[in-house]
């Protein structure tokens, strides 16, 4: 067993009452980065419409540690949910269909406005021609580390139970001016 001593001058374990929290983080606009992308591609919409469907990841920026925010037992502090990984809801990247492969499709390039302010959010340039704005495709390369704000929300849903859940999600995302690129740590 330790003498006294050696375990008061320990430094590997300390108890943070700020970072104490259970139970699911509270909605409102938290700075984040891009962590990850799934894209989920030529998904047939309502039978209709052809989609490619972007899943994001975010992972939350240590600038919250500052902030607070109104949690279900009343004010939690941003510092709890630093480092948390946050999954969007999907965006929707309309296109026009092939018509040889989808000849039953249509398009749907109204609706294409989501991802459109997904892209701004990332200051990346569109291209406009004829007051039409060309989208275009996100790779992870393109995107990863930038700082975005993002909204989050609960999104509700029933277990095999059919108890009532609630999981965060990122459901709008914005551009973060101050914010800065996190650069991807190297493991030396």
């Amino acid at each position: 067993m330790a003498d006294v001593s050696a375990v008061l001058d320990s430094k590997d374990s300390w108890y943070d009452p700020a970072k104490d929290f259970s139970g699911p983080m509270p909605e409102g606009d938290y700075k984040a980065h891009v962590k990850n992308l799934n894209i989920k591609r030529n998904v047939v919409v309502k039978g209709k419409f052809l989609s490619d469907i972007y899943e994001l990841v975010f992972e939350v920026a240590n600038e919250n540690a500052d902030m607070e925010y109104d949690g279900e037992d009343g004010t939690v502090s941003g510092a709890a949910f630093v480092g948390r990984d946050i999954k969007s809801k999907g965006f929707f990247r309309f296109k026009k269909p092939s018509k040889s492969e989808y000849p039953n499709l249509s398009e749907n390039m109204g609706s294409n406005r989501a991802y459109m302010e997904l892209v701004n959010s990332f200051n990346l340039d569109l291209e406009e021609k004829d007051g039409k704005f060309f989208l275009p495709e996100l790779d992870i390369s393109d995107i990863e580390g930038l700082p975005v704000i993002i909204k989050v929300y609960h999104e509700t849903w029933l277990d095999s139970e059919g108890e009532e859940r609630s999981t965060p999600k990122a459901s709008m995302v914005f551009s973060w001016e101050e914010g800065s690129k996190k650069e991807e740590e190297l493991p030396f």
